[in-house]
């Protein structure tokens, strides 16, 4: 279908796109913030369930150390520090 439109061409529209991708970038950043915060409630306020699960050692340190890198990254070494206390009663 030929409509006269070109909707691969630079267009004053185009800006509008560029709009649209950053904010969706945007929120998968901010949705990964939040569910990140929601694991890291789950798992401080159910550290005795962690600690005494059947799931192995390696594999509980690797996931709450995947868990303190993201909040490492963002600076939030309070929520690493909590973290870090789990690790450490795991070993």
């Amino acid at each position: 279908m030929d409509d006269g439109i070109d909707y691969f061409s630079d267009s004053e529209d185009s800006d509008f796109n560029w709009n649209s991708i950053t904010y969706i970038y945007g929120m998968k950043h901010t949705s990964r913030t939040m569910m990140m915060d929601v694991v890291y409630k789950a798992v401080i306020e159910n550290a005795k369930l962690v600690l005494h699960s059947n799931t192995s050692k390696r594999i509980k340190i690797e996931a709450i150390r995947h868990i303190l890198d993201f909040f490492e990254n963002i600076e939030q070494y309070e929520k690493c520090a909590e973290l870090k206390k789990i690790i450490d009663k795991i070993k």
